[in-house]
């Protein structure tokens, strides 16, 4: 995308979806400064992390989907995903972070085997 000056283009968008921490911040006239939501790999939560006032204070309004297996992101006190993600919400109340269920995660893995024929 750098290089690319679409970034009013993509800003003029219906939905501005962005893949993990893809940054906006210094790469605004190429990708816009817009997300409306950011789908999220369990592996690249610590990087979100890293710099959570850009990704939870700043753009406050995007919408985080993660996902992951499910012995990341159990909710008993043993999902190291889950854990990092409710001291992040505690941190920013306002952050609208989702996690996808085990059963959503479970079909969309089926859908990859069936569309890649390999497993994730």
């Amino acid at each position: 995308m750098v290089g690319q000056k679409v970034g009013n283009e993509i800003d003029q968008s219906s939905c501005i979806w962005r893949m993990n921490n893809a940054p906006t911040k210094g790469y605004e006239e190429d990708v816009g400064r817009m997300t409306m939501i950011r789908v999220v790999s369990h592996t690249s939560v610590p990087l979100l992390l890293k710099n959570p006032d850009y990704f939870f204070k700043e753009a406050n309004a995007t919408i985080y989907v993660i996902w992951g297996p499910f012995r990341n992101m159990r909710k008993d006190g043993n999902g190291i995903v889950y854990n990092m993600l409710k001291k992040t919400v505690d941190i920013y109340p306002n952050a609208q972070i989702y996690m996808t269920t085990e059963k959503r995660m479970s079909y969309c893995d089926g859908v990859f085997k069936k569309e890649t024929g390999k497993d994730r």
